[in-house]
């Protein structure tokens, strides 16, 4: 349970800090060929569009993040943290999906942004709270600085390679292929969640 917990915390961050990084030049690069497109749109006229439609889908991107911490953890509490767990890579997986193939649909796009909000809280949330339940109180302190050392390493490497992998193949492959990332973290915290409430159920 520590290592899938540390597990999900990397994963998500990963997930999450690749697409989300990138977003914004996906935005430009989109918004900027729709206006070359229309005589008489000018370049500040194309970068203000920018800047609201970056300001929306941030927004609610970070309102994913951090508005439902709470319920998350009430979650956590009530369905179990394997649950969560499994919820938020359901999430990370959908975000990645609808980002991939948002083209030029600003509404999507933004709902991609916030699912992936959400995806993230959750395995961070049920991430942490299973990797220090899961080992002794004496080193709690030295496994969350181990995940927070994951994390970060995690979203380091994760958007250092972003800026690489959508220069060569593009945004929507960047985001389908974090989707592929975070099925990996689903199909280890899923069986575990049955097998948890199963127990709870027979007990």
């Amino acid at each position: 349970d520590a290592l899938l917990g540390l597990l999900a915390i990397a994963a998500g961050h990963a997930v999450m800090l690749g697409v989300m990084v990138m977003t914004p030049i996906h935005i430009d690069a989109v918004v900027t060929a729709g206006h070359a497109g229309h005589a008489g749109h000018g370049g500040g006229e194309a970068q203000a569009d920018v800047l609201r439609l970056v300001g929306i889908v941030f927004s609610l991107h970070v309102a994913g993040m951090f508005a439902f911490s709470p319920l998350v953890g009430y979650a956590a509490d009530r369905l179990g943290r394997r649950s969560v767990l499994s919820a938020g890579a359901v999430l990370l997986v959908a975000a990645c999906l609808l980002a991939s193939s948002s083209g030029d649909r600003s509404a999507q796009l933004s709902v991609a942004l916030l699912l992936l909000g959400l995806g993230w809280s959750c395995t961070l949330i049920a991430g942490s709270t299973l990797l220090t339940e899961s080992v002794p109180e004496a080193v709690r302190p030295s496994a969350q600085g181990l995940s927070d050392l994951v994390m970060g390493l995690g979203g380091a490497v994760a958007g250092a390679l972003s800026g690489v992998v959508v220069s060569l193949v593009g945004y929507p492959a960047l985001a389908a292929g974090a989707a592929v990332i975070a099925v990996p973290l689903l199909a280890a915290a899923w069986p575990r969640a049955r097998r948890a409430a199963g127990a709870t159920v027979s007990g």
